[in-house]
């Protein structure tokens, strides 16, 4: 066997990065194992195996720290986020969330983690459909990002709903970021990640594959304020993020339909779980998590027009005459400093003439 030397790289972020694509042990357990030796021995060598790991993971380990070809696959992963021009997070991040499961979170994009999660069944029909669309076009009105799956369904009428509404929303892959699927899906991947992000907790080169989906979907409920399923049965994957939701005292909300509809089946054995009944599009509003207003501080240097215009804004869109109007400015004056903001980044502009803060 080789000895040549592993490029763990010279950080503990990239470390743990390399220890999550140890084969034979899960990226979470090997990123806990090494996070947890980093916290108790800063300096120890990341080729040495973590004493958390049991045994047959430990000898695992020691393979994988000289095999060629594992060395191989941490430069292609490395090489690969590069190209992609992704970023990757891990527990030793400060924007690392307290409920974000174990392991590494890699994307594209701008990463938004207080939206709301809209999932629900591939297979649903035009009544789950319409209202999958209506909930998200409520969360962009809100100032909330649409966080999904990114399939077909449910997922793909909450992103395209955001989109198109002006707003931004969050793909969270079941695959891997150089893999996204599935790829019917990839013109709305890319549109995500320009308004918003993709995400994958697997490696890059990672297909999608039946296990992939239930280890993705506590993502979705981790990255989300609060968890809408639309329509799923007794076996739907959306169970699973709503469960996982529900684990973290994150607030759940189902949408009800007829007692025999198997599309509905799932959504209401969750009720009994303590998800709660969404009667109205926006009906999640209250529970969820309140958004984090951006600092202020932010307004310094502006042009007075602009700095009016954007201390009265807020993240939930209002219409450009009441903006102007507690601002002190005319409507014209307003429309062209919302212009300028808007392109510069620091407002986003939604369909009826109304204005929000980015």
């Amino acid at each position: 066997m080789s000895t040549r030397p592993i490029p763990w790289g010279d950080s503990a972020r990239q470390h743990l990065l390399a220890s999550a694509l140890v084969p034979g042990v899960s990226a979470e357990r090997a990123v806990a194992a090494r996070l947890s030796q980093l916290r108790t021995d800063p300096g120890c060598p990341p080729d040495w195996p973590p004493p958390a790991l049991d045994r047959q993971a430990r000898t695992r380990w020691r393979a994988a720290a000289h095999d060629p070809r594992f060395a191989a696959r941490v430069a292609a992963e490395r090489t690969a986020l590069e190209r992609l021009g992704a970023w990757f997070l891990t527990p030793l991040d400060r924007r690392w969330g307290p409920q974000w499961p174990a392991g590494i979170l890699r994307g594209r994009g701008t990463l938004i983690d207080d939206g709301l999660a809209i999932v629900g069944a591939r297979g649903a029909d035009r009544y789950g459909l319409d209202v999958a669309r209506r909930v998200a076009e409520a969360a962009v009105a809100r100032g909330r990002a649409v966080i999904s799956g990114g399939a077909f369904g449910i997922d793909h009428a909450a992103h395209s709903a955001a989109l198109d509404a002006g707003g931004r929303t969050v793909v969270v892959l079941g695959s891997g970021l150089e893999r996204p699927s599935p790829a019917a899906h990839r013109a709305l991947f890319d549109a995500a990640s320009r308004r918003g992000a993709v995400v994958s907790p697997f490696p890059c080169d990672q297909g999608a594959a039946r296990w992939t989906f239930p280890r993705r979907n506590p993502w979705i409920a981790a990255l989300s304020a609060a968890v809408v399923v639309v329509q799923a049965g007794r076996q739907s994957g959306a169970l699973h993020t709503a469960r996982a939701a529900l684990e973290r005292g994150i607030p759940v909300f189902v949408c009800p339909g007829p007692m025999d509809a198997p599309l509905h089946a799932g959504c209401h054995a969750l009720v009994d779980e303590g998800a709660r009944l969404l009667t109205a599009a926006d009906g999640w509003a209250e529970d969820a998590a309140p958004l984090a207003e951006p600092d202020p501080r932010r307004a310094d240097g502006m042009a007075p027009d602009h700095r009016a215009l954007w201390l009265v804004c807020s993240v939930e869109a209002r219409p450009i005459a009441e903006l102007a109007a507690d601002a002190g400015l005319s409507i014209d004056v307003a429309l062209q400093a919302a212009t300028v903001l808007e392109l510069d980044g620091v407002l986003r502009a939604v369909p009826g003439g109304r204005y929000a803060r980015a």
